[in-house]
């Protein structure tokens, strides 16, 4: 008597789905952390700088990519979000080296409908300030 199709192939399913799960993992995007931001002299652009594990190779070419920006203005306050990928990112959660241990510079410019005039700037996820620095010879 054969054995049914289904109890044959079975494992090849589970593995296949198990592949398909890991490989899914690694270049998630996810919403990054902006501990600084430089305002321009018009207060119309804030270049948001993120902290990112590797620097671009030496052809240009950078894992990192932005995904998605948000800026949410009100007349008290600007609350900014960028979502990043990391294209470089191992599918395997045990081969990935420890980024926090060297960082490098990641800028993003954000657009604002009115001048920042002094509203605190928030992140998305967490509500955090973020700090605000002044351009070199602006107000």
């Amino acid at each position: 008597m054969s054995v049914p199709l289904i109890r044959r192939s079975g494992p090849a399913f589970i593995v296949i789905c198990q592949v398909l799960a890991l490989t899914a993992c690694g270049s998630q995007p996810y919403w990054d952390r902006v501990n600084a931001a430089t305002v321009s002299s018009d207060g119309l652009t804030l270049t948001a700088e993120l902290e990112v594990g590797a620097p671009p190779e030496a052809d240009g070419t950078d894992c990192y990519q932005v995904v998605d920006k948000e800026v949410i203005e009100s007349s008290s306050q600007v609350i900014i979000g960028i979502q990043m990928r990391d294209n470089c990112a191992s599918i395997f959660p045990w081969d990935r080296e420890n980024s926090k241990q060297v960082s490098y510079s990641f800028n993003v410019d954000l657009k604002l409908h009115t001048p920042l005039a002094g509203r605190p700037v928030l992140n998305k996820e967490d509500k955090e300030p973020v700090v605000i620095k002044r351009p070199v010879g602006g107000s």
